[in-house]
């Protein structure tokens, strides 16, 4: 569980590819935002572990919000979570063709750019066919050598900066720039970006052996380190990337070109591979989350039959996987190698990621006391946090949405609508065509006495 959690996040690659980010947007207000949009992912995690804690659903928040909020609610946020799912795991794959080509030195072609893109998308595929305990243990390896290696990297630096002459360069004009509504709006998504996937081993509590416990802590513990690291990481990048040129804060590795700045040689390069790693973990974590979130909507008949097979020898989802693997590989080879850059490729699907992740989040909190109350279960302190959940995601969603527009980002809004409009159509088609396979919407998904044992003190 925590380790589909940490591989669909990416810890290290979110640290050092956001708050830079982040900065161009909300300007001198960036380390509150980091802060806000840290606390708001953490509630919207806690709300869930309450579901989480009650049921074991291949679904994951799909399913807890059909368990609180119905067909309607299920398919507008499940479709959120498919177009988040499935978005990360694009600007992850962008990632990690940066990385790559930092490591390397070269500065290769936007066709070369995209080759390599698919290449890392067939290696995923493999990965992802194989299994999640194969890809997800190597993924929680990479990660603890990647987070290692930022934070020693940032320290070394830190270091250096503070016993240096000091001063500010003309990345401060970007750091200390105006603060404005819809730069921040902008910036709140963009640091809830950092934690998308979070809540992927949701998606894996049929596969665990105690689901009821795992699952829980996996969702609630992952964002709260995360976040301890976030922070820090976007701490020290503030006064790093003040005292750089613009050009170093608004390149596709900031982080890495302040490293080979500083002259750090192999443990820069050490970094170029680890992040790329971490990158290339998202891609997996994300896919194996989107594609069983498909098949749990296959399954309970709201998409076609062929997306709930499984692979004879692994048991995974491989229609599914089959199906979404072309789309997530393809899109931003073509970005690329129309000669857009990675940085720009990667803030743009990050962000229609987070639109896709805020809508679920907003409608799995507001699922949880409903969810609740119908079992007889809920207590205050749950409506109060589940509301203000509710609440204030519904508020950076509307702010963002707005503040994209404000900020020249109308097109990324656009995709964004495109991309998740299939799932409120899809609710309007089959209420009037097969209301029947429309109450079927969070049926494949119960709760099971083998989800409670052995660890929850009831014997067989």
């Amino acid at each position: 569980m925590l380790a589909q959690s940490v591989s669909a996040l990416a810890p290290s690659a979110a640290v050092v590819a956001v708050p830079s980010i982040v900065m161009v947007q909300a300007g001198a207000a960036t380390l509150p935002v980091l802060l806000a949009g840290t606390a708001l992912v953490v509630l919207v995690g806690w709300c869930l572990t309450h579901v989480a804690r009650r049921m074991a659903a291949v679904g994951g928040v799909y399913s807890y919000t059909a368990k609180g909020l119905g067909p309607a609610g299920a398919l507008l946020g499940g479709w959120g979570l498919v177009v988040g799912y499935a978005a990360v795991a694009m600007s992850a794959l962008v990632g990690s063709v940066a990385y790559l080509t930092s490591f390397t030195g070269l500065r290769p072609a936007g066709w070369v750019l995209a080759l390599l893109a698919v290449a890392i998308g067939a290696l995923a595929t493999l990965t992802t066919v194989r299994g999640i305990q194969l890809s997800a243990r190597v993924a929680l390896a990479i990660e603890v050598v990647s987070i290692a290696v930022v934070v020693v990297v940032l320290g070394v630096l830190l270091v250096a900066h503070l016993s240096g002459p000091g001063g500010t360069g003309t990345g401060a004009a970007v750091v200390d720039g105006p603060v404005s509504p819809g730069g921040v709006a902008t910036g709140v998504v963009l640091a809830v970006a950092a934690f998308m996937g979070f809540e992927s081993a949701a998606t894996l509590g049929v596969e665990a052996r105690r689901p009821l416990v795992a699952v829980p802590r996996a969702v609630l513990w992952t964002p709260v380190a995360a976040g301890v690291l976030f922070l820090a990481a976007g701490a020290a990048q503030v006064v790093l990337l003040r005292a750089a040129p613009v050009e170093v804060l608004t390149s596709d590795v900031p982080v890495a070109q302040l490293a080979d700045a500083e002259g750090l040689g192999a443990l820069s390069r050490l970094l170029d591979a680890g992040i790329a790693a971490s990158f290339f973990a998202c891609v997996t974590g994300s896919t194996n989350a989107l594609s069983r979130v498909l098949f749990s909507m296959s399954r309970e008949g709201v998409l076609p039959a062929p997306l709930g097979r499984t692979h004879r020898r692994f048991d995974t989802p491989a229609v599914a996987l089959a199906v979404v693997l072309p789309v997530l590989v393809g899109v931003p080879a073509v970005a690329l190698a129309s000669g857009a850059r990675p940085r720009d490729v990667l803030a743009a699907s990050l962000t229609v990621s987070a639109l896709g992740y805020v809508v679920a989040y907003a409608l799995a909190a507001a699922a949880v006391p409903l969810f609740l109350r119908r079992i007889g279960e809920l207590t205050r302190p749950v409506l109060v946090g589940a509301a203000t959940a509710t609440a204030l995601s519904t508020g950076v969603l509307v702010l963002a949405v707005a503040g994209a527009s404000w900020s020249g980002g109308g097109l990324t809004v656009l995709v964004f609508v495109l991309a998740w409009l299939p799932g409120p159509l899809l609710w309007a088609v089959l209420r009037v065509r097969a209301p029947g396979r429309l109450a079927r919407v969070g049926v494949y998904d119960q709760a099971t006495a083998s989800s409670l044992l052995p660890g929850q003190g009831v014997r067989r």
